[in-house]
């Protein structure tokens, strides 16, 4: 069995899914037709921003769309591109492709070759392939009435996204293009190509919403008195965070218009573009200096190429097919795909499908031959040495805070116990880092500064180089570009640049050698929660040869979709959960606990012990579980509404209840039954500010069966938008052709239900783009009610010691990015925990976190230390400050350093807050690497002032 894996696609997915490998010992060659690393979301346009971190001069990170994080995501993606780039087990081919593909899983024979030259090819010999081939925009200017091509005036959101970055860096305003004047009236043009027949793009894009969202926050911040205007047909923030988003674009000033835009005219004489449309029944008209169009998503250009040598097939709109219930499994064994091949996704889909991908990878591989990513290296012990600071500056830094590189050059060296400056185009770069550990051995450097860095989380890699090369990875700091620009070469500039890179070398001058050490690892999991995602969890971790427990609260598994009969994604939804649930049962590997819940729990990554307490009533029984990991997949609680009568008349159910009866057929079907579902009940308002996410496709799928089973039936949908992205928007659209009335409703003015003296329910709605009042006389009201936090959400945070977000739910490290993981280590978030997520969704994410958890499990040991906190027993009083502080009730009162009693911190449990330090009365307790005089001088250097 061939271990290697065969990486296709340089975007966000195939990064993701190539250091997910990597980092569990399986080497990666990842290919990109591209010249440069990170796909749609990277510009190397020629004229892109160097606002942000510059390989060359070929490649810019932008201000990209991320969802919820708007201004860190480029430093995420661009930590990404720097890890593929140093790591020694992910092997880079740009500007190749594939060209043959032969063999069967585990034993492939790929042929790659240079795109500029096919005759250069390269064999590889892989044991599985990951298509990640991204995505193309559709070209906007085939659609000739938005005028693209002719009138100057109308770009695309990429164009005006580097727009955005030029006009922050480099004007006062935005500036059109046609003849570089303040655009002072902005409008976007939503579903250019998408949700369109005419263009064969009947599919949502997915992601335009927010890119839009993103691109018009970006605008009001930067020039608040820029007019910004969204034509748009339905607002689709449907992912953790996003409404949040959406609303922050809105209170800057953003006016959002639902409708349709037919037509942008261009006056010669001025340059301004008007449109015309109808709103709120009115026909207006207005002219904007900037029209932005929102561009639809198309499969890569190469990927029907690639498809073929793959044998995969495609799907009518040209994208890889897949299985519908697990999205990374291909029609070829040991062939899976990810991402944009797929089609339409968002960021978070994305990234938990390449998490899953990984996974499903490793499966089929097997464990790999766990070979070390660096050689280690003896550790040079240096607290005996004179200082010997090597400083290295970053060319891109200093670009992009508009700084002359040779005048903080000669700075730098003038600093004291500074022996060596050197200054690359990037100081990330693998030759570059090289060069940083040949110094470190050949001139005996003994404290590293990087300075300035666009990209925070680039520390991380610096440390370990210096690691690597001998060096305690605590003795380097890196500066990070400040937040504020200046202009180009100016004394202010100068000045900014010169003084982080002063304080960098101030500072690591205090920095001392920390220490770790090995604890090992207990190959077992816990998980919480017995749904779909806990079941699929546990049986990928499973067929990874790891045991775990499921702890659930009720009397059997299944959770919120147990009864569910299907979904807009499978006909075949309680079939799925079924299969899940006899898996389990049979699976000798995994102990399931129902009617049980977590009562106690401690321990470190690696090794924690949870208290389960079983049973009914007042009689329990309780069991220690040893484990390396928690899993958290509690799901979601439905709402239950206080509006429109609900528990008052029979006839008003939730969706939840409609989905149940339309199993057992208990919802009216003779003759002509009216039926009225009114969406977002309990949901985007003050008390759940966020889209429930699965709400509108679980009513579009029950308003299609109820047609489907009696044709002669009135069905009306009462929305304030229809979230159907991807292909879900298919689904919404047969829907409507089978007679389904959809009616938009304003959120100020919801739907009114009565009942007459003689009981009988009507509803008024008024729909806002025609002015009228429609008035309906329903037998069934179906609401579309919330998925709230679930209620053990916050006990279980107590326990576990995490945190919820403001709505209830566990909160990740990044709702993008790190959708899967805590910031403590060893506990991850999966499913629905994590906020409202479709089944197809909760399965993915499932074995995405199986396959991160599995890569703890396997380690012997973990490196325990470093920033923790340390008791200095002669001062300890034992005042129980510290016990009752810590937020992880971590220290305890021992005897064994004096017979009073002093506090105690095992290193290894120690999270390294620092709160205990902070609060101690008798300062009898610090935390390495912020001990007095270290924290002192970063005090002393911050308060010298910048710009």
């Amino acid at each position: 069995m061939q271990k290697d894996v065969l990486v296709i696609g340089g975007g966000i997915a195939g990064l993701q899914a190539a250091l997910e490998l990597a980092g569990a010992g399986y080497p990666v060659h990842l290919i990109t037709d591209e010249a440069n690393l990170g796909g749609k979301l990277v510009d190397s346009s020629e004229n892109g921003s160097k606002a942000a971190c510059v390989w060359g001069d070929q490649v810019n990170i932008s201000a990209l769309y991320l969802g919820g994080n708007l201004h860190a995501s480029s430093t995420v993606l661009g930590s990404l591109i720097t890890r593929a780039y140093n790591n020694p087990l992910v092997h880079l081919y740009t500007s190749s492709k594939l060209v043959e593909l032969q063999g069967d899983v585990g034993h492939f024979q790929a042929t790659i070759s240079d795109v500029r030259a096919d005759k250069r090819t390269q064999k590889l010999v892989v044991g599985a392939v990951i298509l990640a081939a991204g995505f193309s925009m559709y070209d906007v200017s085939k659609k000739g009435e938005y005028g693209y091509g002719y009138h100057k005036n109308v770009v695309t959101s990429l164009e005006f996204e580097h727009m955005l970055s030029e006009s922050r860096y480099r004007s006062d305003c935005i500036r059109r293009p046609s003849d570089g004047k303040c655009a002072e009236k902005i409008a976007f043009i939503q579903c250019v190509g998408s949700r369109d027949v005419v263009s064969k793009g009947e599919y949502c894009s997915a992601i335009c919403c927010m890119f839009t969202a993103k691109e018009a926050i970006l605008a009001k911040e930067f020039s608040p008195k820029t007019d910004v205007t969204v034509f748009y047909l339905d607002l689709r923030a449907c992912g953790k965070n996003f409404d949040t988003f959406l609303s922050r674009a809105q209170e800057l000033g953003t006016k959002y218009v639902r409708t349709m835009i037919s037509e942008v005219k261009e006056d010669p004489v001025t340059e301004k573009l008007s449109i015309n449309y109808a709103a709120a029944s009115k026909p207006l008209a207005e002219e904007f200096d900037l029209v932005v169009l929102a561009a639809g998503i198309r499969p890569s250009t190469r990927l029907k190429e690639t498809a073929g040598i793959l044998q995969l097939p495609l799907n009518e709109h040209g994208f890889v097919q897949v299985d519908p219930l697990d999205p990374v499994n291909t029609k070829r064994p040991g062939v899976f795909s990810v991402g944009g091949s797929q089609g339409p996704l968002d960021v978070p889909e994305t990234m938990a499908l390449a998490s899953a991908a990984a996974a499903a990878t490793a499966r089929v591989l097997g464990k790999s031959e766990g070979r070390p990513a660096r050689k280690p290296v003896a550790e040079r012990d240096v607290t005996k040495e004179p200082l010997r600071l090597g400083v290295f500056l970053c060319k891109s830094g200093l670009a992009a805070m508009g700084a002359d590189t040779e005048a903080v050059i000669q700075a730098a060296k003038g600093q004291g116990d500074v022996v060596v400056v050197e200054c690359d185009q990037a100081v990330c770069q693998p030759e570059a880092i090289a060069k940083i550990q040949n110094l470190i051995a050949t001139q005996g450097l003994n404290r590293i500064v990087v300075a300035p860095c666009v990209l925070k989380h680039n520390l991380t890699l610096f440390q370990e180089a210096a690691q690597a090369a001998g060096l305690n990875r605590m003795l380097v700091e890196m500066a990070p570009v400040p937040v504020k620009n200046w202009e180009n070469h100016s004394e202010k500039a100068n000045s900014a640049a010169i003084a982080v890179t002063v304080r960098a070398v101030k500072d690591v001058k205090n920095f001392k050698p920390l220490r770790w050490h090995a604890e090992p690892v207990v190959p077992h999991a816990l998980i919480v929660g017995g749904g779909v995602t806990g079941m699929a969890a546990a049986l990928a971790l499973a067929d990874r040869g790891y045991s775990s427990t499921i702890v659930e609260k009720s009397a059997e598994l299944g959770g919120y979709v147990r009864n569910f009969t299907g979904s807009l994604e499978t006909d075949d939804l309680k079939k799925t959960v079924e299969n899940l649930e006899k898996q389990v049962a049979k699976n000798d590997k995994i102990e399931v606990l129902v009617n049980s819940e977590v009562a106690h729990f401690s321990g470190r990554q690696g090794h924690f012990i949870t208290l389960v307490a079983t049973g009914q009533g007042q009689i329990k029984t309780t069991k220690n579980v040893e484990h390396g990991v928690v899993i958290l997949a509690t799901g979601t609680t439905t709402y239950v509404p206080a509006e429109y009568m609900y528990g008052e008349d029979q006839r008003v159910i939730t969706g939840v209840e409609a989905m149940y009866r339309l199993v057992d057929g208990r919802l009216p079907a003779k003759g002509e039954p009216t039926y009225v579902f009114v969406q977002c009940v309990g949901s985007r308002n003050e008390e759940h500010k966020y889209c429930s996410r699965t709400c509108c496709g679980e009513t579009v799928y029950a308003a299609a069966k109820i047609k489907e089973q009696n044709p002669d039936a009135k069905v009306y949908v009462l929305s304030r938008d229809i979230r159907t992205p991807g292909y879900l928007e298919l689904k919404y659209r047969d829907a409507r052709k089978a007679g389904v009335v959809f009616v938009h409703y304003d959120e100020t003015d919801k739907p009114v239900l009565v009942k007459d003296k003689d009981g009988n329910l009507s509803m008024a709605v008024n729909d806002p783009q025609s002015g009228l009042t429609l008035n309906l006389k329903p037998d069934q009201v179906v609401l579309a009610v919330a998925q709230t936090a679930s209620k053990e959400a916050e006990q279980l945070a107590n326990i576990f010691k995490i945190q919820v977000n403001a709505d209830g739910f566990l909160s990740e490290t990044h709702s993008n990015f790190g959708t899967i993981a805590f910031p403590g280590g060893g506990i991850f978030i999966s499913g629905a925990a994590h906020g409202p997520k479709s089944v197809v969704e909760c399965l993915t994410q499932a074995k995405g976190v199986a396959g991160r958890a599995a890569r703890i499990l396997a380690q012997p040991a973990l490196m325990m230390g470093g920033m923790v906190a340390e008791v200095e027993w002669e001062k300890c009083a034992a005042c129980l400050t510290c016990v009752r502080t810590c937020p992880y009730t971590i220290p305890q009162i021992t005897r064994e350093k004096k017979e009073m009693g002093a506090a105690y911190i095992p290193p290894a449990d120690c999270r390294g807050c620092g709160m205990c330090a902070s609060e101690c009365p008798n300062k009898a307790i610090f935390v390495h690497h912020y001990q007095d005089d270290e924290v002192l001088s970063r005090v002393e250097t911050a308060l010298t002032e910048v710009g």
